[in-house]
């Protein structure tokens, strides 16, 4: 007799949409800009270039909308949008309902991705994935980055 394939699904936006004022903007366009002239005045014009490339970069992305995402857990994956993550590539995970925008946090075992993070929307069923996830992973505290925690504080 065949098992019923297990299989979760739901919808969520890809990450955290900030609405910044345009107060946000001049002040990271004067800390960028003073960061630049601080590297040219130190010789490293290239780093000064590359800071001008990057803020130019982060105000063309910053005001994008998030896009809806569909993440898929199943027997043998957890798949968020086109991207899949095979059980044998994870070593743990964490649910992190504390923050405001739900997510789980994925222990990598590959050096270059150590933490993964899958947001949960609004009707993912959190007791049904905790039991699913449990089968194939074990349960451990992962929390954010430092850099993503600061980055958050500072509004990105």
């Amino acid at each position: 007799m065949a098992r019923p394939t297990i299989t979760l699904e739901w919808e969520a936006h890809e990450y955290e949409h900030k609405e910044r004022n345009q107060d946000w903007f001049w002040a990271v366009g004067i800390i960028s800009f003073s960061m630049a002239i601080a590297s040219v005045i130190f010789g490293n014009i290239i780093f000064g270039l590359l800071i001008i490339i990057s803020v130019f970069a982060l105000a063309l992305f910053i005001n994008r909308p998030p896009e809806t995402v569909r993440v898929t857990v199943d027997e043998k994956s957890i798949t968020r949008g086109k991207i899949r993550y095979p059980y044998a590539t994870l070593e743990s995970y964490w649910i992190d309902t504390e923050h405001p925008h739900k997510k789980i946090i994925l222990k990598s075992k590959k050096l270059l991705m150590p933490l993964i993070i899958v947001p949960l929307g609004n009707d993912a069923p959190l007791d049904e994935l905790d039991e699913i996830l449990d089968r194939f992973l074990s349960r451990e505290f992962h929390s954010l980055p430092l850099v993503e925690q600061i980055l958050e504080y500072l509004g990105f």
